[in-house]
Formats: structure tokens, sequence, C-alpha cells
């Protein structure tokens, strides 16, 4: 019985040591776990920074100047501002995947993007009540229902890239073989770009100054 169950042992070893379960260890899902382990702590410590964030009164200005840059149509004639603000850290992930900082850097972006967006939201709420948590989901959060999903499969892609440019570079280890930016990682990287664009579009065509005069907005 001794020797059957060493047999045993020997043969789940192997098993793991052949790979014999790749999806559950490979790099794309650990850089899916770090991406989004990062960024809920953003979120968490966002929430928790804005419960003791000083500054109500900079913040109340700030918000209310840009309602109102959005009712005078400094900000909703110009649809570029509103793309950029929605996809910048698409942008960077995707070219930080050409570099060994990608590594470092796209966990951070994740954290960035969670710690802003919790941030900026638990302040809305704590300022304005109700009509911040309003207006704070009409101008940042549906916006985000989308940005944020479709972040994560730039990220894995990116972190993918930059990881297989750290073992080949720094740790001198040989290619594995695997392109993971090919064809396919460029065409999500452009569909996110003109689904994006397209959520842009829709927020510009939103804010319009009958929009904004809603009581939910300061």
């Amino acid at each position: 019985m001794f020797y059957a169950g060493e047999m045993e042992m020997d043969k789940r070893r192997s098993i793991f040591s052949r790979g014999a379960l790749p999806g559950l260890w490979s790099p794309a899902l650990a850089a899916f776990a770090l991406c989004a382990v990062c960024f809920a702590l953003g979120v968490v410590s966002g929430t928790a920074l804005s419960s003791g964030f000083a500054g109500g009164d900079a913040a109340d200005r700030f918000f209310s100047g840009y309602v109102e840059s959005l009712r005078s149509g400094a900000v909703r004639e110009r649809l570029t501002p509103l793309f950029l603000g929605l996809c910048w850290y698409h942008i960077l992930t995707f070219l930080l995947g050409f570099t060994m900082l990608g590594v470092p850097g796209i966990p951070l972006i994740s954290a960035v993007r969670g710690f802003t967006l919790s941030f900026t939201l638990a302040t809305l709420v704590r300022l304005y009540d109700a009509g911040g948590a309003a207006a704070g989901l009409v101008l940042i959060g549906l916006p985000a229902l989308v940005s944020v999903p479709v972040f994560f499969p730039l990220a894995v892609d990116a972190m993918c890239a930059s990881w297989e440019l750290v073992r080949t570079g720094l740790l001198r280890q040989p290619p594995s073989g695997r392109r993971f930016y090919s064809g396919s990682a460029l065409l999500r990287f452009l569909a996110v770009l003109l689904l994006l664009l397209l959520i842009s579009a829709g927020e510009r065509a939103l804010l319009g100054s009958d929009f904004l005069e809603l009581p939910i907005f300061p």
C-alpha cells in the first residue's frame, strides 16, 4: 500500500510538472489577476481616501466649473478631449506592451484608474449626496461601465508581450514561441478605440444644455 501511495504521488507531481493544467497557470490568467487586484486596490484606496479629503470647497468649485463649461459648449463642442479622457490609459497600456516597462507599468495604470474612478465618484456623493451620485453616474459611471471592462483584455495582451521581453531580454530565457502581440491583438485594440469613440460621441450628444439643466447638477 505504501508503494502504491508513492506511485500515486509521483503521478500527481508529473502531471503538474508537465503543465497538464496550462489554463490554470497561464501568463494571461496571471496578468489578468494582477491587473484586477491592482484595480480593486485602487478602488478601495480611492474610496477610503475620499472620506478624509479636506478639499471639499476646491472640489465643489472644480465640478461646478466643469458643468458650466459643458453648459457653455466649451467642452461639449470638441469630441477629442472627451475621447482622450476616456481612452488615454488604453492607449498607454497598449504602447507599454512593446517595452519591458509594461510589467510594472500596466498594474500601476490599473491601480491609478481604479483610484481616480472611485475617488471622484465617492467625492461627488459626499459633496452632493443623491444628486452627486446621479451626476457622477451620468458623467463618469456610464462611460466607465464600457471603458473599464474593455481595458482588461488589452492589459492582458500588453502584459504578456512585455513579460516575454523581460524573459528573453533580462532573464536570458529562450523565447516561448508565442506571439502575444499578433494581428488579433491589434484588431482588439482598434475595436476598443472604435467603441470608445462611439461612447464619446454619444456622451457629447447627451451633454446638451437641456440635459445639464436637470436638478442633479450643481
